[in-house]
């Protein structure tokens, strides 16, 4: 232990003990006792501030980077082991083979559960892998999308589904358009991503339609579009 450091301990104890104030006889001290209680106090502060900075400066101390609340959050949202159990032997029994804890945790993590697995296969995707149900999860791809295309009469594969969630193509969307008399082969996967990808919109193509009389084609929707950006 330095020198200093002993000081600033000394100095510690002689506050504490109520020493260090000779120079002030008994019966100015019996006066002015509040005078000495803030004296006390402030020399008190004084030491602390210095013995922190000098212990700042001569310990490294080791830094976390840890937010209790995130931690506790991110535990909170843990499957248990029933849960996984019942993932596993689901995924398993869909074809998937044994999968560890860790395997289906990072799984989930995607979005991707036993019950969106299912629920992709019944539509008909029964041969969809891993790889490729993640990628539907991270385009957005909900099991209500790729069925409604399906009752709209598309035939689309997996690749087909991921690109037109990622131009930001909906049934919705798709059935408006089909309900104002366009067909599915003027909407294609490809009109629909250029018609998207450009902004447009059931509402415009209803509205030019009662203006001018007639419906416009997709080239037409699309030059309109971009021409009243």
């Amino acid at each position: 232990m330095s020198t200093k450091f002993k000081n600033l301990r000394n100095d510690l104890e002689d506050l504490e003990e109520g020493r260090g104030f000779d120079s002030i006889d008994s019966t100015s001290v019996s006066e002015g006792n509040s005078g000495s209680k803030i004296a006390n106090y402030i020399l008190l502060i004084a030491f602390i501030a210095t013995l922190v900075f000098y212990a700042g400066s001569k310990v490294n101390l080791p830094t976390f980077d840890i937010n209790p609340i995130e931690t506790f959050v991110q535990e909170l949202n843990q499957p248990n082991e029933d849960l996984l159990n019942g993932m596993g032997d689901w995924m398993e029994e869909m074809g998937y083979g044994a999968m560890s804890h860790e395997e289906l945790i990072a799984l989930r993590e995607e979005g991707v559960t036993a019950t969106y697995t299912s629920q992709i296969r019944d539509i008909g995707y029964t041969n969809v892998t891993l790889d490729e149900l993640v990628a539907l999860q991270g385009a957005d791809v909900s099991a209500t999308f790729a069925r409604m295309m399906k009752e709209l009469g598309y035939e689309l594969n997996i690749q087909d589904l991921i690109d037109l969630r990622n131009a930001n193509v909906t049934a919705f969307f798709t059935s408006n358009m089909l309900d104002l008399g366009y067909t599915m082969e003027e909407l294609t996967k490809e009109n629909l991503i250029r018609m998207r990808g450009i902004g447009v919109t059931h509402q415009q193509a209803e509205r030019l339609m009662n203006e001018r009389g007639e419906r416009l084609t997709v080239d037409e929707l699309i030059r309109d579009r971009i021409s009243n950006q």
